[in-house]
């Protein structure tokens, strides 16, 4: 099999990686993931999701110290890592490859409970993000109709447990055959479906990949086995998952170790949703920029609305919103932008935006957006490539913007300036501690 021995290629790139060893630019890189991670999850904790999760917590939550970010609520390392796995992702407004998310939220939970440094912390991430990345071509090729994510699994649940065993396991400093019982343990724990896309299931997926992560590494580490070839053995995870072809199967873990998927710049969004309704949704914002378009004087909007939001064309809730491109479509018309707290029911129930999801029409593979009026004007724009933010500054912007209203100035500017100088920490607390709800913000979560 071409990928023989992936398994413990991938166990041995987590034990002998070392931050020296790893690109500047990676490191750098790193900082802006966690750095938006954590603001996209402090601003869900304030958010529905944010309060289901902390219903749940106050009533079946386990004690214990680690921070839940953007709440006054502290419970154990596993819970911790579920819960901010569930909000780090429970926006949609985490960058592009979702991978910070479950990484993030193990290795931060496990380090804080641990008490180890920032640079331990930083090694781990970068640790599990690049395991996930040695994997990403099972799903790269979805929207191709090539490979698992084409069939209804989604990566975050598949990958996610994996990638987050491999950074807990590195600050626990499991040895290679430790970390391959972790990596077998998590890859017969994994599972995600694409029809969670505008369900809270879908951020649920990640919080239970990052507590499946850090069970895993910790069982490993008490000894507890798994199979010696988990992911490319016979009945293995590549052929569960299977039928997977050689252009998929042969780059497999190719060059971990070699290359960095964090040298790419990451992919911060600038909208709370799906990455899928980002293209027409801004090709809406350039047309309004150039044209006053009234709600009332619409009399059809058309557009490739994507497989993926299609699941969601008519949204029931808020929250499905997310993954709704009318429903983006409709909200920035109306308002002339969208924003993280505009995906809920009083939102969605308002006559212009029904009205207006009601009249978008889905034009597969069109190039353009039309909205065609009453009057027999068509306004039309082109489909371009999506925007990021890139860099440290645009992802701080964000970050503040995102953070205001639960977090004092001060910890705002200490929490990026831990991040900033992660590896000079000598203990992660200095980072988690300021990650709580400053008391004179809000409710008691």
């Amino acid at each position: 099999m071409a990928v023989a021995g992936l398994s413990n290629k991938l166990a041995d790139f987590t034990v002998s990686l070392t931050l020296d060893s790893i690109p500047s630019k990676a490191k750098e890189n790193a900082k802006i993931a966690i750095l938006d991670c954590l603001g996209v999850g402090v601003l869900a904790a304030s958010q529905e999701i944010g309060e289901v999760l902390a219903r749940f917590m106050r009533k079946n939550g386990a004690a214990g110290s680690c921070t839940i970010w953007g709440m006054r609520l502290t419970t154990n390392v596993r819970d911790a890592g579920f819960v901010n796995g569930a909000l780090a992702h429970g926006l949609d407004y985490d960058d592009r490859n979702h991978a910070s998310t479950y990484t993030l939220a193990a290795s931060t939970a496990l380090a804080e409970s641990l008490d180890v440094s920032g640079a331990k912390l930083l090694e781990a991430f970068i640790a599990g993000r690049e395991v996930r990345a040695a994997l990403d071509a099972l799903f790269s090729k979805r929207s191709s109709g090539v490979g698992p994510g084409a069939r209804g699994w989604h990566s975050n649940g598949i990958l996610g447990p994996i990638a987050s065993a491999c950074s807990v396991g590195k600050i626990l400093e499991l040895d290679s055959q430790q970390m391959v019982a972790a990596i077998g343990l998590a890859a017969g724990s994994c599972g995600a479906l694409t029809r969670d896309g505008g369900a809270m299931a879908k951020p649920f997926r990640v919080g239970q990949a990052a507590t499946t992560g850090i069970n895993c590494a910790l069982l490993a580490q008490e000894g507890f086995t798994a199979d010696e070839t988990p992911l490319e053995g016979r009945y293995g995870l590549l052929e569960a998952l299977g039928p997977l072809p050689d252009e998929v199967v042969n780059v497999l873990g190719q060059n971990v170790g070699r290359e960095y998927e964090l040298e790419r710049d990451i992919r911060i969004k600038p909208y709370a949703s799906c990455t899928a309704t980002h293209a027409g949704l801004e090709a809406m914002l350039r047309l309004m920029q150039t044209h006053k378009i009234l709600p009332n004087d619409i009399n059809a909007i058309e557009c490739d609305l994507k497989p993926y939001p299609l699941v969601r064309q008519h949204p029931k809730r808020g929250f499905e919103g997310r993954f709704s491109m009318p429903f983006c479509l409709a909200v920035a018309l109306v308002h002339g932008e969208i924003r993280p707290n505009d995906f809920t029911n009083e939102r969605l129930h308002e006559p212009h935006v029904q009205e207006l999801i009601g009249r978008t029409r889905h034009v597969p593979d069109s190039p353009v957006l039309i909205v065609r009026l009453k009057n027999g004007t068509d306004l039309t724009e082109e489909i371009k490539p999506i925007t990021d933010l890139h860099g440290w500054t645009q992802t701080y912007e964000k970050f503040n913007v995102s953070t205001v209203t639960a977090l004092s100035a001060e910890q705002r500017e200490a929490i990026a300036e831990s991040v900033r100088s992660l590896e000079k920490l000598s203990s992660v607390r200095t980072l988690t501690s300021r990650l709580r709800k400053n008391s004179s913000h809000g409710s008691e979560r």
